[in-house]
């Protein structure tokens, strides 16, 4: 055997390892940031349980705001559609925020609502959702930019585009938050 072929034997070893150290370490990345994403889903999914006893709860009070309710169900229906993507979901998610700050806002003016116990533990277990949603983002994004980092650097740049592993976007998060909302002590 020649030194050649020696050398030859344990550069294509020592490729062949690499390759699959780089192909594992992608498929390690991709499985955090759908980790990642599964905690936003949590979240999700949380909240928009807490939404039909919230509904149930303010329709006792509020008979004249059946529109925001009604823009409150349309919402919780397109969070739930198999076919919306991420980036909806946290539009829909978004706009949903606006809607129940609307809901929200309607115990100023009905003393009854204040005092009623369900709707003020809906209110503080939805603003929870939300900001267990934002941190989740967050996660998911820092997760996201690890993962899309690892595609490019070499020597997992060539495993990514032999297999095929394409770059995640980064979630925006939405503008609008609940930490402006006041909760009635």
């Amino acid at each position: 055997m020649s030194i050649f072929s020696f050398i030859l034997g344990i550069a294509i070893i020592v490729a062949l390892v690499c390759w699959i150290v780089g192909y594992n370490a992608l498929i390690k990345f991709l499985s955090w940031v759908e980790e990642a994403w599964a905690q936003i889903d949590v979240q999700l999914q949380r909240r928009m349980d807490l939404i039909p006893p919230l509904i149930d709860t303010v329709q006792q009070y509020a008979k004249h705001e059946q529109q925001t309710l009604e823009r409150v169900v349309e919402l919780r229906s397109q969070l739930t559609s198999p076919d919306t993507t991420r980036v909806e979901q946290l539009k829909a998610n978004d706009s949903l925020s606006k809607a129940l700050d609307t809901l929200f806002a309607l115990k100023e003016d009905n003393p009854e609502l204040q005092q009623d116990e369900e709707f003020l533990y809906l209110e503080k277990n939805i603003q929870d959702a939300d900001q267990k949603i934002q941190r989740s983002v967050t996660i998911y994004n820092n997760t996201v930019q690890k993962y899309n980092t690892k595609i490019h650097s070499i020597p997992a740049n060539f495993v990514a585009n032999v297999h095929n592993f394409k770059e995640r976007e980064q979630l925006n998060l939405p503008s609008y938050t609940n930490k402006d909302i006041k909760l009635s002590s």
